[in-house]
């Protein structure tokens, strides 16, 4: 894959307040510290307050910043942000996975209204379990009758110690309906995307482990009670193996998953290759494609990952991850990596690939000279009005002494080439430095 188009990090300003053109609003949430921080951003100046823990949280409308924590009897526990949605009322659901006083990881869901004020919160998960079991929710959507499903994991909880994948299904309170672990994997399996299909019922990705313990990538039918309709696998072979990460229905009642592959073998770690597939409603694989540089044998020599994707509105998809010549080393290359969007057709085939970064940028961390190839992570992809796309993940801020992640936003015209990005982050009161951040999830608001 050759780099086609640089781009320059700016050095932002604590809070951006230009809005993203092209959309009307978006909402993402955050890692910040051991809170969420939950963005709006809408066309306008976007809000800078920030609070936690969450009943601290003071109404307010339009565009908000605001953190917020899991406080149980005045200790604060870790959150890890997974996923976030717009609701049909106006307002947001939020995922996160978070610990509990047992030493048992379990879900920590949040609805807010549309000012970003806390309606309900919930744990859920097998809070009487063991320490070390969990249930943990990594995508999460509302459902059509107003309540919501969260796909994932759960280990132990009373169980086998193998992990399997869980979907679970709640009311418009949160409040659980019916709750499916799945031993899709005789060693384990995981969901790492849930949606609901136009039928009502869910399609869900992720993977499942085979006895030798190498993973394939799992795509899974439910109706709208969790029970299987079907249940595709694609791999393990022989010492190649598979996982998805992204899924949607296509236009036509189909579905793409999106994921990566690797063969096992040689030094680790092992190269990886983009993976797409599309399958017809009935679960039967129409085509799959692998993308990845290959060296003089023909065999895969970069390292690239896909992390989001969607089916854009001329019927193909856009792949959104990043890709590396090399695993990483001491003297980066300004073209061994960078973030990556491949445009697909409706077949599969490339249309047009980008990979995008800023350069080699060299800074004195108070000991020596160190040099990184400044460069982003997008974990999501939305298509706006324009034909363009909206990116969200992470990105490098340059500074004097370091290169901090923080949280990163970026518009891409229909071809792919760069109009805009924009930087987001909170900083120390004490010291200015901007805080480690990233968007983990984005979605667009109601309004568009």
């Amino acid at each position: 894959m050759s780099k086609t188009t640089n781009f320059d990090l700016e050095h932002g300003s604590a809070i951006a307040t230009r809005a993203a053109r092209g959309i009307k609003g978006a909402i993402a949430i955050v890692l910040a510290s051991t809170g969420l921080l939950f963005l709006m951003l809408a066309a306008g100046v976007m809000g800078s307050s920030r609070s936690a823990p969450i009943t601290r949280v003071d109404a307010r409308s339009g565009p908000f910043v605001t953190a917020y924590g899991n406080t149980i009897q005045q200790l604060e526990y870790g959150l890890t942000p997974e996923s976030v949605a717009a609701t049909s009322d106006g307002g947001y659901f939020a995922l996160a996975l978070t610990d509990s006083p047992s030493g048992v990881g379990v879900n920590w869901i949040l609805k807010l209204s549309a000012s970003g004020r806390p309606q309900w919160q919930r744990e859920i998960g097998c809070a009487s379990g063991a320490p070390g079991d969990y249930g943990l929710g990594v995508s999460a959507q509302q459902t059509s009758d107003g309540g919501y499903i969260l796909g994932g994991g759960i280990l132990g909880c009373h169980g086998l110690y193998i992990q399997r994948a869980l979907v679970e299904k709640l009311d418009p309170q949160g409040r659980v309906v019916w709750a499916v672990a799945y031993p899709a994997g005789p060693h384990g399996s995981a969901i790492t995307q849930i949606k609901q299909t136009t039928d009502g019922g869910y399609i869900a990705v992720g993977s499942a482990t085979d006895p030798n313990l190498y993973l394939g990538a799992l795509i899974l039918k439910l109706d709208g009670a969790g029970t299987v309709q079907w249940q595709r696998e694609l791999g393990p072979i022989g010492s190649t193996l598979a996982f998805f990460n992204a899924v949607q229905q296509t236009s036509d009642g189909g579905y793409v998953a999106i994921g990566e592959s690797s063969v096992v073998g040689g030094s680790f770690p092992y190269p990886t290759s983009v993976l797409v597939a599309s399958f017809d409603p009935s679960g039967n694989v129409r085509w799959q494609q692998g993308f990845n540089n290959v060296d003089n044998q023909g065999s895969p020599s970069s390292y690239t990952h896909a992390l989001s994707g969607i089916q854009t509105s001329d019927g193909g998809y856009l792949v959104v991850g990043n890709w590396s010549n090399s695993p990483g080393g001491p003297f980066p290359q300004e073209d061994s990596g960078g973030a990556l969007l491949l445009k697909l057709g409706s077949s599969g085939n490339i249309e047009w690939q980008k990979a995008y970064n800023g350069g080699i940028y060299c800074y004195f961390n108070g000991y020596d000279t160190t040099c990184v190839l400044i460069t982003a992570l997008p974990y999501s992809v939305h298509q706006t009005a324009d034909g363009g796309y909206v990116l969200a993940g992470l990105g490098n801020l340059e500074l004097l002494d370091s290169v901090p992640q923080v949280p990163w936003l970026a518009k891409v015209d229909s071809g792919g080439n760069l109009l805009w990005q924009y930087f987001y982050y909170d900083t120390y009161p004490t010291t200015g430095r901007p805080i480690s951040q990233y968007f983990a999830s984005s979605a667009p608001t109601n309004d568009g």
